[in-house]
């Protein structure tokens, strides 16, 4: 019997300190009893057995459960089940009607949770048209990043996202997507001019891509009268680069930066570049 008394004191300390350890306080009770009844089990009776987990349970509740209930936190951590994202059924048949995958619409309804309308564009006297692609509204501060995740996502479908509304004052802006990997085809599509210079849709075009074979780049945005690009690698002479741009278009010095080399260093930060015909 003293051998079993000493054999119980051992198990009821290794087992206590293996369940602190564990930080499994509300198993203390059920745990000890299992140990002692195995133990128990290959060295006395049944009787024994019930004796001692009765005495250890009643010692256990008084001393050492005690302490590990207080020490010991239980997190419980709940499951967020999200919601699938659904087409209405307008979205369902403006998909239809341009041909467009429907994974496309499904994705920018996930990025921005805004109603998918269809874009509208510019023929050459400036009349608004409907145009062969979607729109969406996100907001302001937003914008990069959304644009971001649906230029990475939507690419590979061979769809291209760009901005196409600049709201400063609403704090909302608008991204469209049009079908094809053609960049040059959202100038076209926007008829994106200098009018006010006597440079025409044509002019801008053939104009970006002389710059693209030496300065390659994506144009991330357009309207009627602006385009912004964001380089792949920048010119090599920023200032010569510049200049270039000044004598394109004046607004993108005189309404902007202020002087072509502050121009030049605004380019080299951002990689980006903002042209635009007031």
């Amino acid at each position: 019997m003293r051998y079993f008394s000493r054999r119980f004191s051992s198990l009821l300390v290794l087992a206590g300190t293996a369940l602190l350890l564990m930080g499994a306080g509300y198993q203390v009770e059920s745990c000890i009893t299992s140990s002692i009844t195995s133990s128990a089990t290959n060295s006395s009776s049944s009787s024994v057995i019930t004796s001692a987990t009765g005495s250890v349970t009643s010692r256990m509740t008084n001393s050492l459960s005690s302490r590990v209930s207080s020490s010991v936190t239980v997190r419980v951590t709940s499951k967020v089940i999200a919601t699938p994202v659904t087409l209405s059924p307008a979205a369902e048949e403006l998909a239809k009607t341009l041909k467009f995958d429907r994974r496309v619409l499904l994705i920018a309804k996930e990025a921005t949770a805004d109603h998918i309308g269809r874009l509208i564009g510019f023929d050459e006297e400036g009349y608004q048209i409907i145009a062969p692609g979607i729109v969406v509204s996100v907001p302001e501060d937003k914008t990069d990043h959304i644009l971001s995740s649906l230029r990475r996502h939507l690419l590979p479908l061979k769809y291209t996202p760009f901005v196409v509304e600049m709201n400063a004052g609403l704090k909302i802006e608008k991204i469209g997507i049009l079908k094809g990997t053609d960049q040059y085809e959202i100038l076209r599509i926007m008829h994106t001019n200098g009018d006010d210079y006597d440079i025409s849709n044509q002019d801008v075009i053939e104009r970006l891509k002389e710059w693209e074979t030496h300065s390659p780049f994506d144009i991330i945005g357009a309207d009627g009268d602006w385009v912004e690009i964001e380089f792949k690698i920048l010119p090599k002479d920023l200032k010569a680069f510049a200049e270039e741009v000044y004598d394109f278009c004046p607004d993108a010095v005189d309404q902007g930066p202020g002087s072509i080399a502050e121009l030049a260093k605004e380019i080299q930060k951002t990689k980006k570049m903002f042209l635009w015909w007031d």
